[in-house]
């Protein structure tokens, strides 16, 4: 047992005749050595584990959740709004390209995931393999470290790989793997791809608990979307068409799409893995349910309701108006998808936000078109507008009263992967090879169909696939990445520039009909906006760097 010596500077003689009275053992806990011994020690430092990812990964802040807004915000399709310019900042510094080494969203993301990578190895360096049980242990801990390092891969090109624990005096070095970025995705996929066969598989498409843990299937799709950011097509897909025949996983009817994103779909036949928020009911709110999720998500994504005449009913708590979406890309999309389900839950034109949902000032009234375009309690009445919203609403993570729990704060699944990306995955690495079988345009279809997309692909094309997995995915975190590797990134070099704000003529002019307009501003002084050769892969943390000299910083946190 380890001991505990207590210590008093300055009085230390007084203790010196009573030294042996306080070398005590320590009473109820299990010493190192003696811990990862039976299969019930590792079934527990599995939960371990869990409960690290959704500290690390689910949790962070209770403001936002760092992984998700890292990879979304510097993507071509969204803004980082607020209440004005400064507001929300740790955001819009990704967002327009001027944030270093010592932003907070970086660092609780890049901390996160080598947490995660800690607890991983805890086990897979304590744990011999050698019963069932041990088995899968160890594979679920060796699929989420891959998947952590495949993370950081894609977020920082080239990170440290810590595949052991480390001892205090170990300073990693930039991944050492031969073929650097693309070596270390490999090392990735293929650790995932040897965990498959000792890990569980989902029952069927309603099994929740398979989609709140690891399995074949995620393995498998971890292993496929490893391999198709290295440019292995075909190793992507074969994993991949893997967990399409699997049949355990769905796409939810067209009808029930806005529910993915909201309380009421969390652990759905189209869940792969979610980092279940889910405690024991023992288990008080403020002493662990807020630490695994981000418990304020629903302000930072909710439409700053404060701004508005009177609150939107579908509306769970207030918002602070933490994002919004880019008009051109919302153009394209209404464009592509006309008024399908998929478009309207993902964003409301002006005229839909203003006449095409119920607004608590005129709910139950019926009132006619023509004397909602003149009533006072619809509309933007705050003279400073919405900053950061160019004449769009973005609708797919604003929370709904169900995602409200007990009035304003609430708990939602972190969605790691859906189903739906797998299907766009695989339509990919089909496109970039062959599809002879037309199972690659088919996945493309069925997820147009599903939308009820006014699109239909005829053929499968990789201008085809990234237009639809824009439209599915957005703000899913897969934008920026996707960006990056496919070299599209010349719709985010003016990010900062021409910041819209989104006001109501009724309202600022004494129009007599609510009429929304834009106005842009320039309150950045500086450089904003990417710059190839620079903005690929983000600044290591400084945090990390100031205590290790062997981390080679990247060029967008020199």
């Amino acid at each position: 047992m380890r001991k505990i010596i207590y210590s008093l500077l300055g009085v230390a003689f007084l203790f010196s005749a009573c030294e042996d009275r306080l070398d005590i053992e320590q009473k109820g806990v299990i010493s190192f050595d003696s811990f990862y011994k039976t299969d019930d020690d590792a079934q527990n430092a599995l939960n371990n584990l869990y409960q690290s990812f959704c500290l690390n990964i689910a949790g962070n802040e209770g403001v936002y959740v760092a992984l998700p807004v890292l990879l979304a915000e510097a993507g071509d399709d969204m803004l980082a709004a607020g209440n004005m310019y400064g507001d929300n900042d740790f955001g819009a510094q990704i967002n327009e390209f001027r944030y270093d080494s010592q932003n907070e969203v970086i660092k609780n993301t890049y901390w996160g995931l080598y947490g995660v990578i800690y607890d991983c190895n805890l086990i897979l360096d304590n744990i011999e393999p050698t019963t069932s049980i041990k088995k899968r242990v160890c594979a679920e801990a060796r699929t989420l470290r891959a998947w952590s390092h495949m993370m950081l891969a894609i977020a920082w090109d080239c990170p440290p790989l810590v595949d052991h624990i480390l001892n205090p005096s170990d300073k990693p070095a930039n991944n050492a793997v031969e073929g650097g970025h693309n070596g270390l995705l490999e090392w990735c996929a293929i650790e995932a791809e040897a965990a498959v066969a000792d890990l569980d598989e989902r029952e069927s498409p309603s099994d929740k608990v398979g989609a709140s843990k690891v399995t074949k299937g995620f393995a498998l799709t971890v292993a496929g979307k490893a391999r198709l950011f290295k440019g292995d097509y075909a190793g992507a897909k074969a994993n991949l068409e893997q967990v399409i025949t699997s049949k355990k996983y769905e796409l939810v009817p067209t009808e029930r799409w806005p529910n993915l994103f909201h309380a009421s779909g969390d652990l759905c036949e189209e869940m792969i893995f979610q980092a279940n928020a889910i405690e024991n009911a023992a288990v008080g709110d403020w002493s662990n349910k807020i630490q695994r999720t981000s418990w304020m998500w629903i302000q930072f994504w909710n439409w700053r309701t404060d701004k508005l005449a009177t609150k939107p009913s579908f509306i769970g708590p207030d918002g602070w108006g933490g994002h919004s979406i880019r008009a051109d890309f919302a153009e394209r999309m209404l464009a592509n998808d006309g008024n399908s389900p998929r478009r309207k839950a993902t964003f409301l034109t002006g005229d839909e936000f203003l006449y095409e949902m119920d607004w608590n000032g005129t709910k139950g009234e019926n009132l006619t078109r023509a004397e909602l375009e003149k009533s006072p309690k619809i509309g933007i009445k705050d003279p400073t507008g919405l900053y950061g919203f160019a004449g769009y609403f973005a609708n797919k993570f604003v929370a709904w009263p169900e995602d409200n729990e007990k009035g304003w704060y609430g708990f939602k699944n972190l969605t790691i992967f859906r189903y739906a990306e797998v299907l766009l995955m695989y339509a990919e690495a089909c496109a970039q090879t062959s599809d002879p079988n037309g199972l690659g345009l088919k996945c493309l279809q069925d997820i147009q169909k599903r939308a009820g997309s006014a699109h239909l692909s005829t053929e499968l094309t990789m201008q085809e696939v990234k237009n639809e997995k824009s439209y599915e995915m957005w703000l899913e975190a897969v934008r920026f990445p996707d960006m990056v590797r496919w070299g599209d990134t010349d719709g985010v070099v003016n990010n900062g520039k021409n910041i819209p704000t989104t006001y109501d003529a009724f309202f600022t002019k004494n129009e007599p009909i609510h009429r929304l307009y834009v106005e842009t501003s320039n309150p950045n002084k500086g450089q904003t906006g990417f710059v190839k050769g620079k903005h690929e892969y983000f600044a290591y943390p400084f945090a990390a760097t100031s205590i290790n000299p062997n981390l080679k910083q990247n060029p967008s946190g020199e």
